[in-house]
């Protein structure tokens, strides 16, 4: 009896110490930047939407008059606010980590997956793009969200 309790002792201590986040697989440092200096407040210069396939459709939020604005903890977290012209302000959070030189998004709204960017950091210049249409956008005003190609470029505030 006292063998099967230290194998259960054993086997508790294997399954939470092998159980962990999976944001633990990536990191805060990535190859050309880390988190810690892209926090900030940073104000987007664009935010486009692309249709990737069908009719080419791109809109660009900040040109026709609305706002992105991106705040990054050094913990990693982030909170995005879109406001088209007109709308009431989207807000997306989440964690940033990187992949090498790939940032990892980790949505609050969508647990236990992430999505991968490509990203430039020139200080005070930021650029984040996503080429796999994971994004949504309604290109045609109809309520329904559309696959879409993201692309942002930000400026430090």
């Amino acid at each position: 009896m006292k063998c099967g309790l230290n194998l259960f002792y054993l086997l508790l201590f294997f399954i939470f110490s092998c159980s962990s986040d999976e944001q633990e697989e990536f990191s805060l440092v990535g190859t050309n930047t880390s988190i810690a200096a892209m926090s900030g407040n940073w104000n987007a210069t664009s935010a486009i939407f692309s249709k990737p396939i069908g009719q080419v459709m791109e809109v660009d939020i900040v040109a026709e008059g609305g706002t992105a604005t991106l705040n990054i903890q050094s913990n990693g977290r982030f909170n995005l606010t879109i406001t088209q012209q007109g709308e009431s302000p989207e807000i997306t959070t989440g964690d940033l980590r990187f992949d090498e030189d790939l940032l990892v998004v980790f949505f609050d709204d969508d647990p236990g997956e992430w999505e991968y960017f490509g990203i430039s950091h020139n200080d005070p210049n930021l650029s984040i793009d996503d080429r796999n249409a994971t994004g949504e956008f309604d290109f045609d005003g109809d309520g329904t969200l559309e696959p879409a190609n993201l692309y942002f470029e930000f400026v430090r505030i």
